[in-house]
């Protein structure tokens, strides 16, 4: 440091003032702070450094040059305690003395020493990363900054005790600060201990309240042997889990050792039960480490982690355990299988394990089943909160299925509310809340869904069982209400996924798509969601994208491959009773794919199954106005009290860009200019982008250009678009030409994006 400035505080730099003019000075403070360097500014004759290794004699000859007229300057550590340096500093004349303590850097000053030694100047980011690592002492900021690091900094741990190195060691691998453990472990008595302590405190290398400085506990790991640091380890390990205090801090280090052992076993078993819900895949290891690779517990681990083949091969279905069985189970529903699952869950005696059978079960359409297990798991008394959210889980799905819909929506979100702090680390075949906002999107409760999934998103901080299904279900409710952008944000499209949530993945981008208008990417994205639905059979808590993928496969003319998988639909449904809640949004989808393919029978069907459920479901009643509406729009019959009112009561339910379609639907098949005009006014208020968005730039476009590019933007061709103008298509071609030159868009695909986001209100 002899070429290094000294960055000292104000208060320091006054007192430095009064030294300079004092006759005696001494300089007090930890290893590395600069007191050598310090000492080299004086100009008294007498220069002492590291006074606190003074004996006897040197404090005589000292003393005796003091008394003949002599300066003297000293430096030294708080510790160790020494009688001849105390004698020598207190035989100085009073008044005639200044002490100078040296303090740690501040974060301003480690900034500025790093710049001097880089030649450049220090990030914010980087002098905060110094100053944490080394405790703003200069000497072990010079060493970070060195190009070996852990052998610059060996040079500090340079006279301390055997005690001392491995007191910092044991501290560096996370032993409490216990002067009573760290004595057992390190096999040292009391004194001992405390006396290692003030060393490491003098050298700078443990702060006041006994934590080591990280540089220091780097360089101290490094550098160690590793048969010390297991030996340590496993000390700790040992220790602390005959206290029942956590133990994963060692057993994961011991694991990355190798260090294994008959002794160990309790102490891995018990780290991998404390890591399971925040490190699974560690958990999974250490439970493997303990000799229970093949347990339940390894199982959920396993599953936890994402690692489904894993967790069926560890799991042991031999003995009926409720906790295998659930996990089995989970793995089956993930990969499509709803109905084996809950076949699987039938054996338990498990009241939670019984109720999950019973949304399987209805699941895959065997209802009588499913009513004879749940009234079998209420004769059984709940004995945890888990085993009474499990009766109510059971009772609410079979609610949705054989009672009032709206009393079992009520029911689905009070139970997901009640569940939703440990849906993170269940492994369930589902969550209580992606159950509950499955249930409010069929029923047309987009509002009640988004609330319940953005709370569960914001929880599982990307982790869990379910993150992604929640993300997913969220990511529909938003493309449902007409924020297609917001459905696209929530889409993880590299996601490794497993059949269940890659069907919703697929279907997903497959609606995103067909919103956009872009035919060609549309045909792009139809086959890996036709994939997805072929390895997934048809049940009923997949009917959302497997009709989003009916839609799709008709406009791009490819119906007849999934034509079967919605027979399979119908006959689930019907051996249902065909429940209103699950029937509704399917068939609203079933009959504009059938509009689009001109089966008038089949959209009267439909129109009718819509009618039916109209009474028990108020989404069902609003999707059946809307559907009739569509079939008399079609047949020439515009009725825009009618045709405004259905509109209405779809943005009611959030189904945003439906009632802006029916309305621009209407106004292009009415040959009346002042109804036309009402319902393109819909049409527009109904296809603002929630959210708030802005104009994307439109208000430099002119009325007319406005009113072409609502309608462009809905998906009309030129033609389509000029009769409801009552202009010709040639001119909307240049209307659309020109509007792209406004907007800067360099091709219909672009414009489509461009106004996919804008606010065309002002269109008339």
């Amino acid at each position: 440091m002899s070429d290094t400035p000294l960055f000292l505080d104000s208060g320091t730099i006054r007192t430095l003032e009064r030294a300079r003019t004092a006759d005696h000075v001494v300089l007090t403070g930890p290893a590395g702070c600069g007191k050598t360097t310090l000492l080299r500014t004086f100009d008294q004759p007498i220069v002492v450094d590291d006074g606190h290794t003074l004996v006897d004699d040197e404090a005589d000859r000292l003393l005796a040059e003091v008394a003949a007229g002599g300066h003297l300057v000293i430096a030294h550590r708080l510790w160790p305690d020494n009688r001849a340096l105390a004698r020598l500093v207190n035989a100085l004349p009073g008044g005639s003395v200044v002490r100078v303590q040296l303090r740690p850097l501040s974060r301003d000053h480690v900034r500025s020493l790093a710049a001097h030694v880089l030649g450049t100047e220090v990030s914010e980011e980087l002098a905060d990363r110094l100053h944490k690592r080394t405790g703003g002492t200069p000497g072990f900021v010079l060493d970070e900054l060195a190009g070996d690091l852990h052998t610059a900094f060996a040079r500090h741990f340079d006279g301390l005790s055997i005690a001392a190195t491995d007191l910092l060691l044991a501290r560096a691998l996370g032993a409490p600060f216990d002067v009573r453990l760290l004595a057992t472990v390190l096999t040292l008595d009391m004194h001992t201990v405390s006396q290692s302590i003030e060393a490491l405190r003098s050298a700078g290398l443990l702060t006041i309240d006994g934590a080591p400085v990280p540089a220091a506990a780097d360089a101290i790991t490094a550098l160690a042997p590793a048969e010390r640091r297991a030996g340590l380890l496993r000390a700790l390990a040992l220790s602390q889990a005959e206290r029942a205090q956590p133990v994963s801090v060692y057993a994961r280090q011991l694991l990355q050792l190798g260090a294994v052992g008959h002794e160990l076993l309790d102490v891995f078993s018990a780290a991998g039960h404390e890591v399971i819900n925040d490190s699974p895949a560690l958990a999974a290891q250490l439970f493997t480490a303990a000799g229970q690779g093949s347990s339940t517990s390894a199982a959920r681990a396993r599953a936890l982690s994402g690692d489904l083949d894993g967790a069926l091969e560890a799991v042991d279905l031999g003995h009926g355990d409720p906790d295998a069985l659930l996990v089995a189970a989970t793995v089956l529903t993930l990969r499509g299988q709803v109905g084996r699952g809950g076949e699987l869950l039938r054996r338990s005696g498990n009241s939670l394990a019984l109720d999950f059978a019973v949304t399987g079960l209805l699941g895959a359409g065997r209802l009588e089943e499913a009513r004879t297990i749940q009234l079998g798991a209420q004769s059984r008394p709940a004995t945890s909160f888990t085993g009474a959210l499990g009766h109510r889980l059971g009772d609410v799905v079979l609610e949705t299925v054989t009672g009032s819909p709206m009393a079992a929506l009520a029911a689905a979100v009070a139970t997901a509310g009640v569940n939703q702090a440990g849906s993170r680390t269940a492994v369930h075949p589902d969550s209580p809340t992606a159950l509950a906002a499955l249930i409010c999107v069929h029923a047309g409760e987009l509002t009640v869904a988004k609330s319940l999934l953005v709370k569960a998103v914001h929880g599982d901080d990307g982790r869990g069982l379910h993150s992604d299904r929640h993300q997913l279900l969220l990511a529909y409710a938003e493309l449902f209400g007409g924020d297609v952008q917001a459905a696209q944000r929530l889409v993880r499209p590299d996601a490794l996924r497993e059949p269940r949530e890659a069907l919703f993945a697929a279907a997903l981008h497959l609606g995103i798509t067909r919103r956009a208008g872009d035919l060609r990417a549309l045909r792009s994205a139809w086959e890996p969601a036709q994939r997805a639905l072929v390895v997934h059979p048809v049940d009923l808590y997949t009917l959302i994208p497997l009709a989003e993928i009916a839609v799709a496969a008709a406009r791009v003319g490819q119906f007849h491959r999934v034509r079967t998988h919605l027979d399979e639909v119908w006959s689930l449904l019907d051996e249902l009773g065909n429940p209103p809640l699950w029937s509704a949004l399917p068939r609203w989808h079933a009959f504009h794919a059938a509009l689009l393919l001109g089966e008038h029978a089949a959209t009267t069907k439909h129109l009718a199954a819509l009618q039916e459920a109209a009474d028990a479901l108020p989404f069902a009643r609003a999707l059946h106005a809307a559907a009739q509406c569509w079939s008399l729009v079609g047949r020439g019959e515009v009725d825009h009290a009618r045709v405004e009112s259905a509109a209405q009561e779809l943005h009611a339910h959030g189904m945003c860009t439906d009632a802006a379609r029916l309305a621009g639907h209407a106004a292009m098949h009415t040959t009346d200019r002042k109804t036309m005009t009402r319902l393109l006014d819909i049409a527009r208020q109904y296809h603002a982008t929630p959210g708030g968005q802005d104009n994307a730039g439109t208000d430099v476009l002119s009325e007319r250009e406005q009113e072409v590019a609502a309608l462009v933007r809905d998906g009309l061709t030129y033609r389509e678009v000029g009769d409801a103008l009552f202009i010709s298509a040639k001119t909307v071609e240049h209307h659309v030409t020109r509007i792209r030159n406004k907007l800067g868009a360099k091709n219909r695909r672009e414009l489509e994006r461009v106004l996919e986001t804008a606010d065309l209100s002002a269109a008339k």
